[in-house]
Order: structure tokens, then sequence, then C-alpha cells
């Protein structure tokens, strides 16, 4: 388990500066140019890596569900408006901030791993991402990273084995389920990373809250770190690196600490870092984009 010291004030201030900033430059009619934020972009980059960071990174770009906007860089969720799907129900595509020049971020909905794969889904997270490399926004032959499966972990995984399914069963069924996104991904020519669920939110049942969860935390814990297990098998039979936090900043058996998350679920930027290391160690990116 790895050391991972708080955000301090200054960088959380420089983070939370940089956030607005570019929010008010791509809210802005017409769209203002990001060019002039480079710098500053780096330089947090910099923070963030303990040296200077590389010239000119290879870009990673992070399609999935909220947990994806970690990748922006910011200390909340900031989604913009970027593209819409469907005329007479509009659904948007919201990209990130995306405060590090490492990575491109966009949100394709609430979409769980079980349909992610599919088209009709209700989040119609399949026809955003084949609308994303339609309209070049994801350039062919990219590096992507996809997040999902936290929502899976936290809602419906839970209730199908309430419901007298094996656990074993379901989160098998749902890693091989997912797996289909990538698998169609990199017979489109990309390079893909998954990124598995970083944690358990610490509560027990609560259907109304913001993020709903379903179980005590106990026995979501379980499920989770049953698919992570499911997930990492699927990955290595079929090739695919795949990079998780969990376990690596708190014991995999004990509720999540408080001030890793910047809002009770979704992870702090703290936690970039340790998530950088992560990444390169699977070899995805150059060790030359991680902290040493």
């Amino acid at each position: 388990m790895s050391e991972v010291p708080p955000l301090t004030d200054a960088l959380r201030n420089e983070i939370d500066r940089l956030a607005r900033d570019i929010e008010a430059a791509l809210k802005y009619r017409p769209r203002r140019s990001l060019a002039a934020f480079e710098p500053r972009r780096r330089a947090l980059l910099e923070r963030h890596l303990g040296r200077r960071p590389p010239r000119d990174p290879e870009v990673v770009y992070c399609l999935g569900d909220s947990h994806t906007m970690f990748f922006a860089g910011t200390e909340r969720l900031g989604f913009i408006h970027y593209r819409r799907t469907g005329w007479w129900s509009p659904n948007w595509i919201n990209r990130g901030l995306d405060l590090l020049p490492l990575f491109r971020t966009f949100h394709v909905g609430a979409a769980t791993a079980w349909r992610a794969p599919d088209h009709g889904s209700s989040t119609r997270a399949r026809e955003k991402i084949e609308l994303l490399i339609r309209r070049g926004d994801v350039p062919r032959g990219a590096k992507l990273l996809l997040s999902f499966g936290e929502i899976d972990c936290r809602v419906h995984l839970p209730r199908a084995i309430q419901g007298g399914k094996p656990m074993d069963d379901a989160v098998r069924a749902t890693a091989e389920q997912f797996l289909r996104l990538p698998d169609w991904l990199r017979a489109q020519g990309f390079d893909v990373l998954i990124w598995a669920p970083p944690h358990v939110l610490p509560k027990d049942e609560d259907l109304d809250a913001a993020f709903p969860f379903v179980g005590t935390w106990e026995f979501r814990r379980d499920i989770t770190l049953a698919y992570l297990d499911a997930l990492h098998d699927r990955c290595r039979a079929e090739n695919f690196p795949v990079a998780s936090l969990y376990g690596h900043y708190h014991p995999a058996d004990r509720k999540i600490p408080e001030g890793f998350c910047h809002d009770g679920i979704h992870l702090s930027q703290r936690l970039m870092p340790l998530a950088l290391k992560k990444i390169a160690a699977t070899g995805f990116i150059p060790e030359s984009h991680a902290p040493d």
C-alpha cells in the first residue's frame, strides 16, 4: 500500500484557479482558444510528477462514466456540454476541463460496464463513442482509457445477487460483457487500457442519494473485489492492460478514509501521482509520464 500525502492548500488553489479560468473560456461564445493555458497546464503536471514533464506527451483519451473526470485534473466534477446525440430526446456528451496535458476526457453518461458495448442503452454510450470517433474528437489509433464498472458494483450487481444470482457468475458475466467494448475498439485500431473501479462507497444502502447504492458497504466491497478479480482475469486472457487504485491507497477490506474523494465518491487529485504510476506500470504510458 502506497503512502499518499494530502493535497496541499497551494496545489488545491492552483487547481481551482486553472479550472475556473478554463471553464470560463470554454463557456464563452464563441469559445476561446485554450492555447494560452498550456504553460499553466504543464506547470500543474510538473507539480504532480515532481519534475519537468515531457515536451509533447502522447495524449490519452478517457471515455466513460463520471469517474473519467478524475483525469480532467479537477477537484470537482466540471462537465461542459460538448456534443449532442439525438434530436427529439437530446443526450449530451460532456467534456472535462482537461487541466493536464496528458489527458482528454469525455463523459458519456452514467453508463454501466454491462450496457456500454450495446447500442440502444438509456445513456447511448456506444453511440456517443462512435460519434466522437466519427467526428474526429478521438483520433483513429489513439490511446483510450475506458472507465466503466463502478455503477455496476454499486447498484446493478448487488441487485442481481440479492435476487439470487451467484456472485461469481454475476461478476464474471459482467466482465465478459464489458470486454466486448474494448475488443471492438481494438479492432478499430485503438490502443486500450481499462481503468477499474477505484473504491467502494463507504455507506450502507441509500437509494435516494445523488449516486444511489444498494446493500451494505461490506456487501459491495465483496462484489467489487470479485469483479476486479474477474476483470483482471478477462483482461489478461485478452491482453488488455488494466489499472486500478483499489487497495493501493487504503486497505482493501476497510472503508476508504476521508480525504481521498472530493465529494464522497469521486477521487481527489491527491491520488493523481499514484494513478500515473499505476498506469505507467502497465506500459500504457512511458515512465517519463509518471512520478519517479
